[in-house]
């Protein structure tokens, strides 16, 4: 049937309706209605569609008056090639021939081919949209459209060497015959999409109708990643083809303006193909990841500009290319850390305050007995109403940024204990039964907390969300340590002779070691972890992206304990053969009776770029220093937030340990009275050590003087009865102690 046919039955059909309710009659009164003009009619779908042979599919028209509201009134469906494509009066889509535009049942295959369909009433019609029949579609394959980009990826801007857009093609086969001219418009999608903008509509491209080419796309590299593309026909997917936007190979940091509480620092980001794509703080419109490792102290923002707190405290400060808003869609996940790091540390402004959180582990299972947490401040020196723990304490620590306070304690208790969240300020204790064992790490950004049960059975590790306060729970047994990398993405775990990596992005990973570790640190950098033990020799290092083996080093023997220190500086120079170089980073570590410092830097000239950066530890070789104390017993190990100083707590001295990094020369503060320090933590400036010691009582040691000032009693004891008076017959030593960031 004919476009004309088709009208005219459709008119039949409405005249039939009028007869059948007496409006046709010659001799009586006819009443009529009146249809408003429409200003526009819209067809959906709109543009173009593919069907295969045979196929049905309902077209919807809406006439829209002046306001583009839809109004009501018989719409006339068209088709300008019914031997091709048939619609019936309802806008019901034949690929092929209905057997009754008004009733249609059975939709008989034809041509192939092509024809408009438009919706028109009052003299209106609507935009047409071309139907494409096919025949059946099995297949999509997407290849470049010849010659192909002359590289294996493009990049982010324009580089003469180097595209950053390319062309591509969509072939559609059926039984392996190219049936490509007749299926239609293709649709283009991306799984990652913000690594590549699509355009059908650039300028070069083939097989152009309407303004856009039916099945070939011009791809622009947006943000370095990987992404897949897809040509979509009908109900027929292609086979992905992978598209790569040069991933960042190295990141430079420039202090390009400073304060003394703020510094400005501009990024240099180098992709793959050796593109410069950026001198400024974002890539093509999405942000570096910046980490503060004391936020508190020092906070910085997406434009690079670091500022300090008016309280002092230090902070390093480091620009990365992180997953998923960099390096997209990389899996496993490659972030890429910066070949230098930034370091403010500032005077403080304003007079030193302090909030500290005091606790005890003093109840263990003893029944009745209440773990109180009693906030002291200072100055002056005032003891708040303590805060009733859900359950005994294990561990202490607060968030970087100094809102929240996570206590641990040692066994679930068949589920009904676990993790206790303290809100600074307000003092509000919110226990999470899921969540039992010691707090082992807390991320940088605070949206992470490690958690480890070794006490009950299994032994599980559960990685804490503090937005959702859920936790991700896995089976590990024996785990001790942690550290989480300086942009919070990855977190290593050692459990014994097994390392264990938990990444936000990637799955679980686990990494045997031939000889135990004790403890693990991230260099301040970013690129690499430092494991005390892990091996033989001593120390073992490990690349944070891919989490391969970077190197080993030798030290005497293996350490207790093993931080980071900030900053970039040459501090080893005993040597003139093997000079410390100045912008080596360093590793400080536990070895009692030793205190070492390992030197880690890039091989001779070069810088730390790509996902398997080299480190060199051994030019010059780690250096020793004895602390004049004997084999001493460490527990805790502290680095001041400026890297000036390192602090060792040791629970058979009557002393802190001091250690002068910068000037290597060590010394001991010694507490006031007959006590064993326990557990200790220092002000963000570095002023005061606050030190739990056995004789019941917070030490207030003052660093710069060596002296120890102040000993804070508790009068009603930090293990209490029900009546809130101190518990008989158990010793509740203050043994955990945070200060606030």
């Amino acid at each position: 049937m004919g476009r004309l046919g088709q009208l005219g039955c459709a008119v039949a059909i409405l005249c039939a309706v009028i007869a059948s309710e007496g409006g046709c009659n010659s001799g009586t009164a006819v009443n009529t209605t009146t249809f408003a003009v429409p200003a526009i009619i819209t067809l959906s779908p709109p543009g173009s569609v593919s069907m295969e042979l045979g196929t049905n599919q309902q077209f919807t028209a809406t006439p829209e008056n002046a306001s583009k509201a839809p109004i009501t009134e018989p719409v006339f469906y068209q088709s300008s090639n019914s031997a091709v494509v048939s619609v019936a009066v309802n806008g019901l889509v034949c690929a092929g021939s209905w057997d009754s535009v008004s009733v249609p049942q059975v939709c008989t295959p034809g041509p192939v081919g092509f024809a408009d369909i438009t919706a028109a009433t009052q003299g209106v019609s609507s935009p047409a949209t071309r139907v494409y029949v096919h025949q059946h579609i099995d297949s999509v394959v997407i290849t470049p459209v010849p010659p192909g980009p002359a590289t294996s990826c493009l990049t982010t801007i324009e580089n003469p060497e180097v595209p950053n857009t390319a062309a591509y093609q969509a072939t559609a086969f059926s039984r392996g015959i190219d049936v490509t001219a007749t299926a239609g418009q293709f649709v283009w999608q991306t799984l990652n999409i913000g690594v590549a903008s699509l355009s059908t509509t650039a300028s070069g491209l083939s097989n152009v109708v309407n303004g856009q080419s039916l099945n070939q796309v011009q791809v622009t590299a947006k943000v370095p990643g990987v992404t897949q593309l897809f040509a979509v026909i009908g109900n027929t997917t292609s086979v992905p083809f992978s598209f790569t936007s040069c991933l960042v190979q190295a990141i430079q940091l420039t202090v390009t303006g400073s304060s003394g509480s703020s510094k400005m620092i501009t990024p240099t980001v180098v992709d793959t193909s050796g593109t410069t794509i950026t001198s400024g703080t974002t890539i093509t419109g999405l942000p570096l990841t910046w980490s503060s490792s004391a936020s508190a102290s020092v906070s910085v923002g997406s434009s690079g500009l670091a500022a300090a707190a008016t309280g002092g405290g230090g902070a390093t400060i480091i620009a990365s290319c992180t997953p998923p808003s960099c390096n997209i869609g990389t899996s496993p996940s490659k972030p890429i850390y910066p070949e230098s790091v930034v370091t403010l540390v500032p005077e403080a402004s304003t007079s030193p305050t302090a909030t500290i959180y005091v606790s005890s582990s003093g109840c263990g299972t003893t029944d009745a007995c209440v773990s109180t947490l009693v906030p002291v401040t200072t100055p002056p020196i005032t003891l708040a109403s303590a805060i009733i723990l859900p359950a005994t304490p294990n561990s202490l620590q607060f968030d970087p940024a100094g809102t929240k306070a996570f206590v641990g304690t040692s066994s679930g208790l068949l589920g009904s204990k676990g993790l206790s969240v303290i809100t600074v300020g307000a003092n509000t204790v919110n226990g999470f039964a899921s969540t039992p064992g010691k707090v082992l790490a807390i991320s940088p950004d605070g949206t992470k907390v490690v958690v480890s049960d070794t006490t009950d059975s299994p032994n599980q590790v559960f990685v804490f969300d503090t937005a959702s306060n859920i936790p991700a729970t896995f089976r590990i047994t024996g785990a001790t340590a942690a550290d989480f990398s300086p942009d919070s993405l990855k977190a290593f775990i050692v459990a014994g002779s097994t390392l264990y990596v938990y990444s936000k992005l990637d799955a679980l990973q686990t990494e045997a070691l031939t000889a135990p570790a004790n403890d693990v640190t991230f260099l301040a950098e970013g690129a690499f972890a430092y494991l005390a033990g892990g091996n033989p020799s001593g120390v073992t290092v490990k690349r944070t992206c891919d989490n391969s083996q970077a190197d080993n080093v030798i030290v005497s023997t293996v350490p207790t304990f093993l931080k980071t220190l900030p900053g970039q500086a040459s501090l080893l120079n005993g040597d003139p053969n093997h000079p410390d170089p100045p912008d080596a980073l360093h590793v400080i570590e536990v070895v009692p009776p030793l205190i070492e410092i390992i030197s880690a830097h890039p091989p001779g000239q070069s810088q730390w770029t790509g996902c398997d950066p080299t480190v060199v530890d051994d030019d010059p070789m780690p250096v020793s220093f004895d602390l004049g104390r004997g084999n001493f017993a460490a527990s805790q190990l502290i680095i001041s937030q400026d890297g000036s100083t390192a602090y060792i707590v040791t629970p058979d001295i009557n002393s802190i340990l001091s250690f002068n990094i910068g000037a290597q020369i060590s010394s001991a503060i010694s507490l006031v009275g007959k006590g064993f320090p326990l557990r200790a933590s220092l002000t963000p400036d570095g002023t005061q050590l606050y030190v739990g010691s056995s004789d019941g009582t917070v030490h207030v040691l003052q660093t710069d003087t060596g002296t120890d000032i102040q000993q804070i009693p508790f009068p009603l004891g930090l293990c209490q009865t029900s009546a809130g008076q101190p518990f008989p017959g158990v010793t509740c030593n203050p043994d955990l102690v945070a200060v606030k960031p």
